[in-house]
């Protein structure tokens, strides 16, 4: 695709000085930055082991039975949990880029064709050859609120960063994935991606012959906006499954399909006669850019707006020891297509691009400081509860650098919490109220206040490690994934964006 010069977007500019008290941020010292050794090292470790089998390893023996019945070759890939928070107290990436606690990714991690330019980031990120595809076979998640494949471009390196990390096209999620039976949950499915109609095709037919028509799933790279190839200028992709809120019963489920991923996954191409594997033996026969879904139905959260700022008075007066000053929360991730058309980075203050699903909205404070003696209540819509998403979550995070994630509640979990403070308001069931605390003993108390660690909490410690991570400075993201209607992120014009309340002692 065609070049410019990064550029790093400033954080949250244009915040109404009218809300926002300015506070301290202590940046922690960071140690010296890992090799690219270290990463693929750490990598190796979460992808040491080939995929599992599942039961569809019967389609499995077909298709590769097909691919060698059509001139074909393949290569194995593997599939791992990637854990952010726990890769940066290693060393192997630069920021943990305020990741989902609840939601870990897998990662797909896969080999390098002999002959090509090495990757960056090996076996995370990985070239396509403009005539090969990546083809994932196995079984999908056990029933939860929400799950996706997301197809992430990502340009820089891991451990030293910044890195241009941006969507390609829409995921295929719980509610749009193709499976054998009628629910989208624990069934045989096929995944494939290429840039090339021709090899999509020719995929497409094998794996209708290897018993999965109309269970497959086409995801594109399109070249129009993305350099296919195997050579050092080339574009890296990335492939990466969120898992979130398990139903009911199904929570050792959710918990055994990240452990060991039901899932196989393979490189494949047409076999070059020649012996050189990083050139392509099909002519381009590039594929359109998908259309995407539409966010948004014109539906908001607006009318609310009158209890929330009830909610936000009643929960000033419930602390009258503290002084409360807000924090604003507002949109803080660009979209992919514009992000990537700017090259906007993400480089943590700076948020940039910040592999923003095209499923998600994800409105952020900026840092703040939270010292001990003191909490912080965050309040707002719950956006699942007002059918504006599927699934919706509130998440702390420390260190302006680092952005590791310390806890995080989900919309199931925010449900009822309002109740606290406006027991006598008709809508409370479609807002929330839950606090933070580093308070102590002297501080709230209760089934909606979640304790934090002091900040002298040595967080890599976990780990095993000695990374430091400055605790003192917090920052806040708000997510809302999927709205039922459109399958799509809700507009963000449509919804109340959650809000911050940190309370300190008066003096």
């Amino acid at each position: 695709m065609t070049t410019f010069p990064l550029r790093r977007r400033p954080a949250l500019l244009g915040l109404a000085a009218a809300v926002l008290l300015a506070a301290p941020t202590a940046m922690a010292a960071t140690p010296p930055a890992p090799s690219r050794g270290a990463l693929a090292e750490s990598l190796a470790s979460a992808h040491g082991k080939a995929s599992p089998s599942t039961d569809t390893d019967r389609q499995v023996e077909r298709f590769k039975h097909q691919l060698a019945k059509s001139g074909y070759v393949s290569q194995s890939g593997t599939e791992a949990v990637f854990d952010l928070n726990k890769r940066y107290c290693e060393g192997a990436v630069f920021s943990a880029m305020w990741p989902n606690p609840q939601s870990p990714y897998i990662v797909t991690g896969m080999p390098e064709v002999p002959g090509q330019a090495p990757n960056t980031n090996p076996p995370a990120t990985w070239r396509l050859r403009q005539d090969e595809a990546i083809v994932l076979i196995g079984t999908t998640p056990p029933p939860e609120e929400y799950f996706s494949f997301d197809l992430t471009m990502l340009k820089g390196s891991l451990p030293t960063g910044p890195l241009l990390w941006t969507s390609v096209g829409d995921p295929v999620n719980n509610r749009t994935v193709r499976t054998q039976g009628r629910t989208p949950y624990d069934r045989p499915f096929a995944l494939v991606i290429t840039g090339n109609g021709r090899t999509r095709a020719e995929v497409n037919r094998m794996l209708d012959a290897s018993g999965l028509a109309h269970a497959t799933n086409n995801m594109t790279i399109p070249p129009a906006m993305y350099r296919l190839g195997l050579d050092q200028d080339a574009d890296q992709f990335l492939l990466g499954i969120r898992t979130a809120v398990a139903e009911p019963g199904f929570e050792k489920a959710l918990d055994d399909y990240r452990a060991t991923p039901p899932l196989q996954v393979f490189r494949v191409r047409p076999q070059s006669n020649s012996g050189n594997e990083a050139t392509p033996v099909y002519g381009p026969d590039p594929l359109p850019v998908p259309h995407l879904r539409v966010s948004g139905t014109g539906a908001t959260e607006l009318d609310l707006n009158p209890t929330l700022q009830l909610l936000r008075q009643r929960i000033i007066d419930a602390h009258p020891g503290y002084e409360a000053r807000d924090e604003v929360v507002e949109r803080g991730f660009e979209e992919s297509n514009p992000g990537l058309q700017d090259n906007l980075v993400i480089d943590p203050p700076i948020t940039g691009v910040g592999a923003l699903s095209n499923d998600a909205d994800d409105p952020i404070t900026r840092n703040f400081s939270l010292p001990d003696g003191s909490f912080v209540v965050a309040y707002g819509t719950n956006h699942a509860a007002t059918g504006q998403a599927t699934y919706s979550s509130a998440t702390l995070y420390a260190d302006a650098k680092a952005a590791v994630a310390l806890t995080a509640k989900n919309n199931r979990e925010l449900q009822g919490s309002a109740d606290d403070f406006i027991p006598d308001q008709p809508h409370a069931d479609k807002l929330y109220a839950w606090t933070f605390s580093r308070a102590g003993d002297t501080g709230p108390a209760g089934p909606h206040v979640t304790t934090l660690p002091p900040t002298s909490t040595d967080f890599c410690a976990q780990h095993g490690t000695d990374r430091p991570v400055d605790m003192s400075t917090l920052r806040f993201v708000a997510r809302a994934y999927m709205q039922p209607d459109t399958l799509t992120r809700p507009a963000l014009s449509s919804l109340l964006l959650d809000r911050l309340l940190v309370f300190t002692p008066k003096k």
